[in-house]
């Protein structure tokens, strides 16, 4: 395993890779470009994978990993890695203030993404990808219809036949190459480390008035040490344009656990926040030409559950399959079948989740909703499967759910 305490020597300085012509540039090192350059690399593309920071590298997160995070994990050949460095748990906790508690067996993962997203940068050297610290600052699509990248301080010439674009919710790139991004990103988060004599070992989530539509977490990351943030949904919210540090206060001040943890902790990591993108609400068309995007860089976050880093994977796995096909076949249209994947497989599963953020929004629907869910063993089943997605959560959020719940 890497060490954490210096620089990890199979990051390159960009400056000393030769100039070449590679199958595959990634730009952006975080979950979704680590795995597509695990997958084209280990079919004996020529992969350089880029990122702007040098690594390990703190990135602003929850640091969960639901069981589509382990799925991908697993087939990029680091699952069990994961799982021997992570907190693993059997419990998630949900309360909404000021009564309701729910508990949600299931199998829940906690790793500092400093740690994942090294560990998945480590994997793709380890399948023969070529990993770089070198910052872009533009792209190019050629006339021959591959891609050339300008690398701040560097004037070699860095070619691909095909480049992925995994810059997570910063869209620089693409703003400048005329690609459309919304004005604004679909919410933010922010987040801090705690270490505390408290003693506590399921995730939290907790719904509290001064946050709605978002909501505040704590993520016990083992040896008393814990995630605690808050996130805010921009998507309709009243309040969107107070302080975020405002609501974090607020989050503490109202939530008894939270306020607990912190009176009995001390801050290790100063908090930070971070935009995030979800629904889908990231740039937009996904491919041009020679040029793919992935992960929280097209919006895959999900709306309700703002989990982002197995959903990232599961984009770089499917554009790696996309993009090794094109590169055997010599035919750089095949790109368009990414854009159509997504659309029938991704999107609808989104649906769900944007309608119960929806509800969830609502003070008066989400009180009867959790009561509800208290109440019935059939709203607690379909609850569990929400976390885990077996379950979409229409069959929670909406009025033939609620409707069963009163004689299942």
């Amino acid at each position: 395993m890497i060490a954490l305490d210096k620089k990890v020597e199979w990051q390159q300085p960009l400056v000393t890779i030769p100039e070449q012509n590679w199958d595959v540039v990634i730009i952006g090192a975080g979950p979704a470009g680590a795995i597509a350059a695990v997958h084209l690399a280990a079919a004996d593309h020529r992969v350089l994978l880029l990122d702007k920071e040098h690594f390990p590298r703190e990135k602003i997160c929850g640091d969960g990993l639901l069981p589509d995070a382990m799925r991908c994990l697993d087939y990029a050949g680091i699952g069990k890695r994961v799982r021997q460095c992570g907190h693993l748990m059997h419990t998630a906790t949900i309360v909404k203030l000021p009564s309701s508690t729910i508990d949600v067996p299931g199998t829940y993962l906690t790793l500092k993404r400093c740690l994942l997203d090294t560990m998945a940068a480590q994997r793709a050297v380890e399948a023969g990808a070529v990993f770089a610290h070198g910052r872009v600052d533009r792209i190019f699509v050629r006339a021959d219809e591959s891609v050339s990248f300008a690398i701040r301080g560097n004037n070699k010439k860095y070619t691909a036949r095909i480049g992925i674009i995994a810059t997570g919710a910063n869209v620089r790139l693409l703003k400048e190459m005329g690609w459309f991004v919304p004005r604004k990103p679909s919410a933010v988060a922010l987040r801090g480390y705690v270490r505390s004599s408290f003693d506590l070992d399921h995730l939290v989530v907790a719904y509290v008035k001064s946050l709605a539509p978002g909501y505040g977490w704590i993520f016990p990351l083992g040896n008393r040490e814990y995630n605690i943030g808050c996130g805010l949904s921009l998507r309709g919210a009243p309040n969107s344009s107070k302080n975020l540090r405002k609501f974090f206060d607020d989050f503490i001040n109202e939530f008894p656990l939270a306020r607990e943890l912190m009176q009995s902790g001390t801050i290790i990591r100063p908090l930070r926040a971070a935009a995030l993108r979800s629904d889908f609400e990231g740039v937009y068309p996904f491919v041009k030409g020679p040029l793919i995007t992935v992960g929280e860089t097209i919006g895959t976050t999900l709306p309700f559950l703002s989990e982002g880093t197995g959903k990232a994977m599961e984009t770089g796995q499917l554009a790696a399959e996309i993009v090794h096909m094109a590169l055997i076949s010599g035919d750089i249209t095949k790109l368009k079948e990414y854009p159509e994947r997504l659309t029938n497989d991704f999107k609808p599963r989104y649906q769900g989740y944007r309608t119960a953020e929806s509800w969830i929004a609502k003070p008066w629907l989400s009180d009867f909703v959790f009561g509800r869910i208290q109440k019935s063993k059939y709203l607690g089943e379909v609850l569990s499967g929400i976390m885990a997605e077996t379950y979409n959560p229409r069959e929670l959020f909406s009025v033939n759910g609620i409707v069963k719940s009163f004689w299942k």
